[in-house]
């Protein structure tokens, strides 16, 4: 996927990888990595720095990014990396949402009180996944780290190019 979006950037230009906030970031000005993949692919992950706006720096093709990150922009082209907390159910045929693996605690700030808490929890991640996967104008890649999902999406892909 990251091999396309590269490919997508030199033709069209801004185009990035992006994810799910599934993966440990600290504001310590440390670099961290989303690893998958078995560690045959770990990119930085979320790098973040004021004095410039993340997608449009060239550097940042190397990089994946959050919701943090892109907000406000529209990529030619996006790559999504669904990360652990957005798993398949092969049984139900139903995505599960897993929010302990959800890295963003910050998103669930304020959430005290509400009578459903996971289910709050569930859809501010649903949410984000939806605003990751509308970042693009021309084109969608996803990448799930959730194997039974992988292999559901690409299913679903073979049988849309049947049609």
């Amino acid at each position: 996927m990251h091999e396309a979006i590269i490919e997508k950037n030199n033709d069209s230009g801004l185009s990035r990888v992006v994810s799910t906030f599934d993966y440990l970031h600290k504001k310590d000005g440390g670099v961290y990595y989303i690893t998958e993949d078995k560690g045959n692919y770990k990119i930085p992950w979320n790098i973040t720095d004021g004095k410039y706006t993340w997608a449009e720096k060239d550097s940042t093709i190397k990089e994946a990014g959050s919701i943090y990150t892109i907000q406000g922009f529209d990529l030619n082209y996006v790559g999504v990396i669904l990360g652990p907390s957005i798993t398949y159910d092969k049984q139900s045929e139903c995505l599960v949402i897993k929010t302990e693996n959800y890295k963003d605690v910050g998103a669930f700030a304020g959430i005290e009180g509400i009578e459903n808490v996971n289910q709050a929890k569930e859809k501010i991640i649903l949410n984000s996944m939806n605003v990751l996967m509308k970042r693009r104008i021309e084109g969608l890649y996803i990448y799930a780290s959730d194997e039974a999902l992988r292999e559901r999406l690409l299913e679903l892909q073979v049988e849309s190019l049947k049609k």
